[in-house]
């Protein structure tokens, strides 16, 4: 039994691919420990990686203004 493979439609499916792997332009974070990039960020500033609750300690949360000390 033989495999047919039609050259047009596999190149379109392997461009799509490489298209959708490509890393979003920014800085790009994830844990040293288990390499989960989603992470729980409380209100004390800390963060922790969802996955393992692993501290991450190379990310700070600063505190937005409040509207009423703006105006």
């Amino acid at each position: 039994m033989a495999n047919v493979v039609r050259l047009s439609e596999f190149r379109r499916r392997k461009s799509q691919a490489q298209r959708a792997a490509a890393p979003e332009p920014g800085a790009q974070y994830f844990c040293l420990r288990c390499e989960a990039e989603e992470f729980r960020l409380y209100g004390t500033g800390t963060i922790h990686c969802a996955k393992c609750g692993a501290l991450i300690r190379n990310i700070r949360v600063n505190p937005s203004p409040s509207p009423a000390a703006e105006g």
